[in-house]
């Protein structure tokens, strides 16, 4: 019998932070991980995935009726070392959840630091039990990194968790009843009402050294795939199944970071793939630097925020990149980019937890940064943005000067860890 699909637990349980042992605390932060490109698994297929899969017809023609669809999206949640900033988050978007987001885009960094399997009870079932909705994801360069003498091979663990054949239990829940999605590769696109996704995987690139999607290492499939979507999204146009069009990626086309580099060379491979079919993203999603960033490029005259959401409860927050003679900018800071494309960073925000809500309607995408405090739990709003699809303009507003995060209090959930041996 095929298992029914599940996501949040029925019964909330109280949290309890003493209960983390110094491993599960530390995870697997004195391995050195592989400075490597590695293989990238072959997906079980390459036709889009659809939301109504997932959620039920009945699900998506609701939200189809109700004009616009709602969903979570940000990345490097993995709680290793001060696990009290993921669980804080956690606990912002279960309750945000029930404000009528149909899922999160998990933009990668799942596990820290190496992706084995036995931490995802600890860095994903366990903090989400209470997200009452699907979790779909991309894998980042920490799910992808491989030690050397490990058994498993690079991304093993996110497929069996994110791209497994059927949904199912895995043993890594422990229990938890969220079960494993289904998504068809690890990098894949997901259809759904009113907006299409195509989601691509940037390898295993560490903070000095640019993502990767395509190239001699590690092969051209994965440029061929999106060169075929964005085909297939431009004809679905013309052929009146509009939806707007995101790109993601966990390494950032641009980034102020001071531990992370932007991808030039990758955005350059998605400019030519998107010139060639004809069609731009209206929105292109990221993580890897620990913060958030929204930028605004332009584009053959159209203007697309690029977003940098990777503060979802990884703990370190490293700031703004700055020098002696060179303070944080401030924002609105405009320039061009390697192509000559007018750029502007509209907002950042480098000392806040969070996540994004986002909302997709025929006409606009709207997004809002929610900051969590994780010392009380309450949220706020850290920016807000708009995206008018037919006219391709970008409006919107945010605050960079928002409180720094404090140490949580015991405010996380009553756990009995189960130790399973490595694979």
């Amino acid at each position: 019998m095929a298992v029914v699909r599940a996501f949040a637990d029925p019964d909330l349980t109280p949290a309890d932070f003493s209960s983390f042992s110094k491993q599960e605390i530390s995870a697997d932060a004195a391995v050195r991980a592989l400075e490597q490109l590695e293989p990238i698994p072959v997906p079980r297929s390459t036709a889009p995935m659809d939301l109504s899969w997932v959620l039920g017809s009945n699900a998506t023609d609701a939200i189809e009726k109700a004009g616009q669809i709602v969903f979570h999206t940000v990345g490097d949640t993995g709680g290793i070392q001060k696990p009290e900033f993921q669980f804080a988050v956690a606990e912002a978007m279960a309750d945000d959840s029930e404000s009528g987001a149909a899922f999160w885009y998990h933009l990668g960094d799942v596990v820290y630091y190496c992706g084995q399997e036995q931490y995802y009870y600890e860095q994903f079932y366990d903090p989400y039990r209470n997200y009452n909705a699907p979790i779909l994801a991309i894998p980042g360069n920490h799910d992808g990194a491989v030690f050397s003498g490990e058994d498993a091979k690079s991304l093993d663990a996110f497929v069996e968790n994110f791209c497994a054949p059927q949904p199912g239990r895995n043993p890594d829940s422990q229990g938890v009843v969220r079960t494993t999605m289904d998504q068809p590769g690890v990098y894949f696109t997901l259809n759904a009402p009113f907006v299409k996704f195509i989601g691509l995987y940037s390898n295993t690139s560490e903070g000095g050294t640019e993502g990767v999607i395509a190239g001699p290492t590690v092969g051209n499939a994965q440029l061929d795939f999106l060169q075929q979507q964005l085909a297939a999204a431009k004809s679905e146009r013309a052929s009146g199944q509009w939806r707007a069009l995101v790109i993601a990626t966990h390494h950032p086309p641009f980034t102020g970071s001071p531990q992370h580099v932007p991808s030039p060379t990758m955005l350059k491979q998605i400019d030519q793939a998107c010139t060639a079919a004809g069609i731009q993203p209206d929105l292109h999603l990221s993580g890897h630097a620990h913060l958030y960033e929204r930028y605004t490029r332009t584009v053959g005259g159209r203007q697309i925020p690029y977003i940098v959401a990777g503060m979802g409860g990884y703990y370190n927050l490293p700031g703004l990149k700055t020098g002696k003679k060179t303070p944080p900018p401030s924002t609105p800071a405009s320039g061009t980019d390697a192509s000559g494309n007018p750029l502007t960073l509209e907002v950042y925000n480098d000392t806040t937890f969070g996540f994004l809500r986002m909302t997709v309607s025929p006409s606009s995408i709207s997004g809002v940064f929610v900051t969590v405090d994780p010392n009380s739990g309450k949220t706020g709003v850290g920016d807000s943005f708009t995206v008018a699809l037919k006219a391709g303009t970008v409006s919107g507003g945010g605050s960079a000067s928002n409180p720094a995060p404090a140490a949580a209090k015991g405010t996380g959930r009553k756990r009995a860890p189960v130790k399973r041996p490595r694979k």
